[in-house]
């Protein structure tokens, strides 16, 4: 394929960087509208977080099919408590009042969420959810269920011309003009490098859950997009708060090194509980809610627990089967169930060994209501941007939501051709701007992708200080790679390193050992830490 002309097509085209929910969603309704679609996607389309999400989809449904007594607002609620109130209330209230079309949507597209046998949709609880709304497809594959779908959907479009899909095509590069977006430049399978230009580009990508040692994410989710949006110039928020998932199946490989498999989160909200090695149900010692409290409360609760002495710690859904019958684990949980007997246990009778392991990156690309980043015609959605709805700490089941919602809204604001394009707004207080060299020089050592991730999971994971994140920073400096994705990765893992040492409180999924307790405000609004390049690139012309 010849390479584009940086100039701005004479149409109206978005180029889509990135394939899980959020950018398969933004293709297809901006092809729908009429708009000429680019999707780029760095591995294939199926490769993503999304596709491994167990979870489901919360949304409170219009009319009787809602649970009794759960409302929107209630969802509005639950979101804020769960994020420490640091989330965004404008923009929860956005996603919890869309939740309902953006289903509706979702079944036109083909997703098959999980119905009963009168054919009402199902709804389950999840931990830190008031009322059961979260919809699942195939039970705990929810997010290969919705990601499958699309896929199908946006083929059909390129089928029809529609969408250009680029497979195997790692974004390197926002190409600026004047100050806006003019397109993304892209390495393909031969190492050949080639530009698309476009009016506006969304961001995708996903999160960077290889920056840890133990982490929930595939191999592809490596902090591409934040590192694409801050070496262009955007403005980056919220990096300090990465969740991580405190009930993952923790396994020796064959190499001897620790991997890591998610458990659903509804394992516990269908009864399982959290022993350590003397069986002792243990987390209700650290929050009132047990193995039901925000995942940050339960991630912490392990690793405090164990630091205590308190040893490993174990899933146990033992009980389940005698409570809803036998073969209730392997119904409800089919995918996990398979997973399960293949590492060697029998979840019936056997203690899960488990621990926390990198899941969420609440922070990333600032965004307005609209997905709208601070460079004119650059968009983010889903784990990559940081929209406000997350706050602190995500609520389960809230990130396919999330990245749907804000994909449409991008897409109406790009369709909108606006004069004027806001981007993200300040807080109403003071904001703590950390600036952040583009590159440290010299740099002399190179990493490997594990050196990486031990250092990060060791300094800058569940709980840190400010010696360990002294530590990380220092070591982060002097590493480099000649692999661009490892590159990214370093950029992450400094970027998230610097806005950890900047926040010298505990909240949320962020926890100093030295700055246990939260600060007290003088008033209602929350500080918040923005990450900017120093120097500032946004406005520059594309090279």
């Amino acid at each position: 394929m010849p390479a584009v002309s940086l100039g701005r097509p004479s149409g109206r085209r978005l180029a889509v960087v990135g394939s899980g929910a959020a950018g398969l969603f933004a293709a297809i309704s901006a092809a729908e509208a009429g708009a000429d679609v680019v999707l780029l996607t760095k591995a294939t389309l199926a490769d993503s977080n999304s596709m491994l999400a167990q979870g489901g989809f919360s949304a409170v449904l219009p009319g009787g099919q809602h649970a009794p007594g759960d409302s929107i607002e209630r969802h509005v609620a639950d979101t804020m408590s769960a994020g420490a109130q640091l989330g965004t209330r404008a923009a929860v209230e956005v996603m919890c009042r869309r939740a309902a079309s953006v289903v509706e949507s979702l079944l036109a597209h083909g997703v098959a969420f999980d119905r009963g046998p009168d054919g009402r949709l199902l709804l389950g609880l999840e931990a830190a959810h008031s009322f059961p709304r979260i919809l699942h497809a195939g039970g705990d594959a929810s997010g290969a269920g919705i990601t499958r779908a699309l896929i199908s959907r946006v083929r059909g479009l390129e089928s029809e011309g529609r969408v250009e899909i680029l497979e195997g095509a790692l974004a390197t590069e926002i190409l600026l003009d004047s100050g806006a977006v003019a397109g993304v430049e892209y390495v393909c399978g031969t190492g050949a490098r080639r530009r698309v230009g476009a009016n506006a580009v969304l961001l995708a990508t996903g999160g960077a859950g290889q920056l840890f040692a133990q982490t929930t994410n595939p191999s592809v989710a490596t902090g591409d997009g934040v590192a694409l949006a801050f070496r262009a110039g955007a403005l980056l928020r919220d990096l300090e708060f990465y969740q991580f998932h405190p009930t993952a199946l923790q396994l020796r490989a064959d190499d001897g090194t620790l991997r890591s498999s998610l458990i659903s989160e509804a394992v516990r909200g269908e009864g399982a509980v959290i022993r350590d090695a003397s069986g002792s149900r243990f987390v209700e010692e650290y929050h009132p809610l047990g193995e039901l409290a925000p995942r940050d409360a339960v991630s912490r609760a392990l690793a405090l627990h164990r630091r205590a002495g308190g040893g490993q710690a174990y899933l146990d859904a033992t009980g389940l089967e005698a409570e809803r019958g036998n073969g209730f684990l392997s119904r409800r949980f089919p995918s996990l169930d398979a997973m399960t007997r293949a590492a060697g246990y029998d979840w019936r009778r056997d203690l899960l060994p488990i621990g926390p392991a990198a899941h969420y990156w609440m922070g990333g690309v600032a965004t307005d209501l609209d997905g709208a980043t601070s460079i004119p015609g650059l968009y983010a959605a889903g784990e990559v941007a940081c929209t406000g709805v997350h706050g602190a700490n995500r609520l389960a089941s809230n990130s396919l939501l999330e990245g749907v919602v804000f994909a449409a809204r991008a897409v109406e604001h790009f369709r909108a051709e606006p004069s004027h394009w806001a981007g993200p707004a300040q807080n109403a207080g003071a904001a703590l701007t950390i600036e952040v060299g583009a590159e440290a020089a010299p740099r002399s050592h190179a990493t490997s992708r594990p050196e990486l991730a031990a250092l990060m999971e060791r300094d800058a994971g569940v709980l840190r200080d400010a010696e360990g994140l002294g530590r990380a920073r220092a070591a982060l400096a002097n590493l480099s790679s000649e692999d661009p994705e490892t590159e990214n990765l370093i950029l992450a893992g400094k970027l998230l390193v610097a806005a950890a040492a900047a926040r010298e409180e505990s909240v949320g999924a962020h926890f100093r050992l030295d700055f246990p307790v939260r600060r007290s405000r003088d008033g209602a609004v929350e500080v918040s830490i923005d990450v900017v390049r120093q120097p500032v690139l946004a406005g520059r012309n594309a090279s």
